[in-house]
């Protein structure tokens, strides 16, 4: 019996990553499998993937604590569903279960108490206290929400183009360029397209032409990424916690950390409206976020 190790997985709608460290937090072994997202496919699929990877690291067993942090593992009714996979795969282990915005804070900012905020395909932001306190605003997916995302700045792009066809919004050059992305020819192509046929990661995917045509000073491209600008400044808004101490502020996903116009304006509007916030540069990975809290886990009386 090997005691004393623990683990983190950070579970993505891809693929997973699952690292084993030693009692003094050093790294020992990482694994990748197959994605753990309850949402990218059934639940009998994630504990498939769950259980190879924890094949890979048998050798450790019994661990001592563990951490899983993914997309879709924030609310009670999806965190009992992966606790009773967890139940035959590793029985008696304590194990936290948590979204991927926690893992990514306690990772980004190199312990578990601030505030994180992503904005990739979707948006989430999120703080934590460091009793493990945590206050969430958004993450409720691309039909319900992921205001300020990619796939919310793509989306908008595609309505309200068509909007300004008919000259009941702002004028925009983009739909040409829209069409042709999604390889189409006519306007009209598009209701069946997006209705039909385009997923998710396709929408998402023609975010960049926004920013192309925001930076040629194209009126509606740069309305709709000023609007996602302050839809994300209103999300880390939405979590803020005066039992938090460290008011430090960690970013991730594509448009916050590569689109050369919604990263400014956030900036900004964060500067107006919560002066008290850094915003820093992301001192380690979701995964080490997970196995952070992992170790804390494990060292809890």
């Amino acid at each position: 019996m090997r005691e004393g190790f623990t683990f983190g997985i950070d579970g993505g709608a891809t693929r997973s990553r699952l690292a084993v460290q030693d009692a003094e937090g050093n790294r020992v072994r990482l694994v990748t499998g197959g994605p753990t997202n309850l949402y990218t496919g059934k639940p009998e699929e994630a504990a498939l993937h769950l259980r190879e990877l924890f094949d890979q690291v048998k050798e450790f067993f019994p661990f001592k604590a563990g951490c899983i942090g993914s997309a879709g593992l924030g609310r009670e009714n999806e965190k009992n569903t992966f606790s009773s996979i967890l139940e035959t795969l590793l029985p008696s282990v304590p194990i936290m279960l948590c979204s991927d915005g926690e893992i990514l804070l306690a990772g980004g900012l190199g312990g578990p108490e601030g505030y994180a905020l992503i904005s990739g395909t979707g948006s989430i932001a999120l703080s934590r206290t460091k009793d493990g306190k945590t206050m969430r605003s958004g993450g409720y997916g691309y039909l319900l929400g992921d205001e300020g995302s990619a796939y919310w700045i793509a989306h908008q792009a595609l309505k309200r183009s068509l909007r300004s066809l008919e000259r009941r919004d702002l004028p925009t050059s983009m739909l040409g360029s829209l069409l042709e992305a999604c390889a189409l020819q006519k306007s009209e192509e598009m209701v069946s397209y997006v209705h039909h046929q385009a997923s998710k990661a396709d929408i998402a995917s023609l975010a960049p032409i926004v920013t192309t045509f925001a930076i040629q000073e194209d009126p509606l491209a740069l309305a709709i990424l000023e609007q996602a600008a302050r839809e994300l400044a209103t999300l880390i808004e939405a979590v803020q916690n005066p039992e938090i101490r460290n008011n430090e502020l960690v970013v991730a996903g594509g448009v916050l950390e590569h689109d050369p116009i919604v990263r400014p304006l956030f900036e900004t509007f964060l500067s107006e409206r919560l002066e008290h916030l850094v915003l820093i540069e992301s001192r380690g990975t979701a995964l080490d976020g997970a196995c952070l809290l992992a170790r804390e886990l494990g060292q809890t009386p």
